[in-house]
């Protein structure tokens, strides 16, 4: 029997995987709940009359909630299960997103968006766990890349969405959109998802054994290696969701119709190789596959900065993020797949530890590179050097493994 063979057995004796579309977007929420209203973050701060680091802030304070409500709700999911968490999480995040677009000053805005990053981060987190419940091997890896590739179609389609409403109306109506999906996401998790954790798989729901599965995965060194190095990459990439629009608009004077052209593009690149990643996961190992994606995505940053140093310009800035976005189509599931399949005994748990950490520390990034001036200099500066240290942490890692092996 194939490993191939063995992988679709798996899956049909442990059931059947949710509708792939709406899955992926509940998990895939976060581009929508960031990237559509980038190209808007001056209007906002012009109208709410405040300061860029402080409508700032309201991005950063969604990715630290995104990311601590991941730590909170995957251990839970291991416990209860997974529908139960989404149906909570696509309703809070429909009623959050109602609060964003009513919130009339900054404070309230940031209240709204912690809300929003809690509720977006269980159904995210339970829907992860529910392919590690469903399928395994390769199988796993080409479910993470497709859910990998239509996420990716989120930070083409959302920053384009929000210039258009930006062409017609107010950023506010940015998150009445956001409202929808959400309710749509609602109706989608109680139609046509079941739950995939038996109830014989699941453990405690106390605080005691939501720290024993936390703590039991953590002691394991490859996966500690994982989290790390997706923390370490994530900081850099998300130098540069939060401070493109400022480095592109500000410094280089681009309209906002224009600076969502080039976020689009850049983003339309990971839409291929996480397609390409489909492809030739299965020939390639996973941990080949993600060492590629780093070290490309180093490169790409070292071009970003190189640019910004020589003053060549937007157009090689635009084209060095390019190289950084295709290489995440890389990263992603290869991270992702690594992570689950490390962490099996707990998928929920694993699953939590790699988005929470991943999103929560990397979330440092959007105020770091904004700190030092929120130039292309200090946007290249801060990616490539912990791009560059992911790179190291996961060469030393894959090989102690091989040692080990």
């Amino acid at each position: 029997m194939t490993r191939e063979r063995g992988a679709e057995l798996t899956t049909t004796q442990r059931g059947a995987l949710p509708p792939i579309v709406p899955l992926a977007l509940i998990v895939g929420v976060s581009p929508f709940a960031t990237d559509m209203y980038i190209p808007a973050l001056p209007a906002i701060a012009r109208d709410l009359a405040t300061t860029p680091g402080a409508v700032q802030l309201s991005l950063t304070a969604f990715l630290v909630a995104f990311a601590v409500g991941q730590l909170l709700a995957g251990p839970v999911s291991d416990g209860i299960g997974r529908r139960p968490l989404m149906l909570v999480g696509t309703a809070v995040f429909a009623l959050a997103s109602v609060g964003c677009a009513l919130a009339p000053d900054a404070v309230t805005l940031v209240i709204a968006r912690v809300l929003q990053g809690l509720a977006g981060a269980a159904g995210a987190v339970a829907g992860r766990a529910m392919v590690s419940d469903v399928t395994d091997g390769p199988r796993m890896a080409k479910v993470f890349g497709t859910l990998a590739a239509i996420n990716a179609i989120g930070p083409v389609v959302a920053p384009l969405a929000g210039g258009a409403v930006l062409a017609v109306a107010s950023w506010r109506l940015m998150f009445v959109v956001l409202a929808a999906l959400g309710v749509v996401f609602f109706v989608f998790v109680v139609l046509r998802f079941h739950e995939t954790l038996p109830r014989e798989r699941r453990g405690g729901v106390g605080f005691s054994a939501n720290r024993d599965r936390i703590r039991q995965l953590l002691a394991i060194g490859r996966f500690r290696a994982y989290v790390l190095t997706g923390v370490l990459s994530t900081i850099g990439f998300f130098a540069y969701i939060a401070t493109s629009s400022f480095v592109f608009q500000t410094q280089y004077g681009f309209s906002e119709g224009l600076y969502t052209l080039v976020f689009a593009t850049n983003a339309s690149m990971m839409i291929v190789t996480t397609l390409v990643f489909r492809r030739v996961v299965g020939r390639w190992s996973e941990d080949g596959l993600l060492s590629f994606g780093l070290a490309v995505g180093t490169l790409g940053a070292l071009g970003v900065l190189t640019s910004a140093l020589l003053g060549l310009g937007p157009v090689p800035v635009w084209c060095s993020l390019a190289v950084v976005t295709g290489a995440w189509g890389f990263v992603l599931p290869a991270a992702m797949t690594r992570t689950q399949h490390v962490g099996a005994a707990h998928p929920g748990t694993a699953a939590a530890l790699q988005g929470g950490l991943t999103f929560g520390l990397g979330g440092l990034g959007t105020p770091l590179a904004g700190a030092l001036g929120g130039t292309a200099l200090a946007m290249g500066s801060v990616m490539a050097a912990l791009m560059a240290a992911a790179v190291v942490v996961q060469l030393i890692a894959t090989r102690r493994a091989r040692v080990d092996a």
